[in-house]
């Protein structure tokens, strides 16, 4: 991937060919114009904005424009087509209940989301666009952060339990959305409903345990 100055000279040269003003870019990044400056000038952009950059710039250069291989953050499959992006999805129901069993987990269908909707998920999670997909959650074990019949937005790169956070796994032959804290000797699965019990998984039980992503946003608009 480019970095410094070269990089500079890409975001440059990928403003010129999609005719925005530098203005314009920085409101799109939701960034101060000197920061557009510095990006030009120097190279300088946080890695949690490399997404959503390289998004906003994908109607008019792809992957190679910025030095970088396809499977990182970019699939050309995902180009905007009359502002809308198309995200797969995930043809279950994941629970946020009792648990239901993962039917259908190959079906994979798809979904066109606004490019402004996608660009706020990328800049507010640093996610690389091609990890993305959507999920619908039945049940009301997460209320009120996550309600029956929500889509939610996971992160398909993340396949273990590396941080505190809400995430979609089976344990055993049931699926799961669930808030789930590390603890010394074990993982604690809890519900934002205090209706429902939560329990642990020892780390005996971990080879039952498979995770789909981290839950990083909900389609009422807020980050998870």
């Amino acid at each position: 991937m480019l970095t410094g100055k070269e990089l500079g000279a890409a975001i440059e040269a990928a403003r010129l060919k999609k005719g925005v003003s530098k203005v314009t870019l920085a409101r799109a990044m939701e960034i101060k114009p000197p920061s557009v400056q510095d990006w030009i000038h120097h190279g300088r952009v946080a890695k949690s904005r490399l997404g959503a950059l390289f998004q906003y710039f994908s109607d008019v250069v792809g992957p190679e424009h910025w030095g970088v291989r396809e499977e990182w953050g970019y699939n050309p499959s995902l180009r905007i087509v009359d502002g809308m992006v198309t995200l797969p999805q995930y043809d279950l129901k994941a629970a946020a209940g009792p648990g239901r069993y993962l039917e259908a987990q190959l079906r994979v269908g798809a979904v066109q989301v606004c490019q402004d909707i996608v660009a706020r998920i990328l800049r507010n999670s640093g996610v690389a666009l091609a990890s993305l997909a959507l999920v619908t959650v039945a049940g009301d074990s997460m209320e009120p952060t996550i309600n029956d019949g929500d889509i939610v937005v996971i992160d398909r790169s993340v396949e273990t339990i590396d941080r505190d956070g809400v995430y979609l796994f089976t344990f055993g032959d049931e699926t799961f959305i669930k808030r789930i804290q590390r603890m010394p000797k074990s993982l604690s699965v809890n519900s934002d409903n205090g209706l429902y019990k939560g329990w642990e998984i020892s780390p005996e039980e971990t080879s039952s345990l498979h995770v789909h992503g981290r839950v990083i946003w909900a389609w009422l608009g807020k980050p998870i």
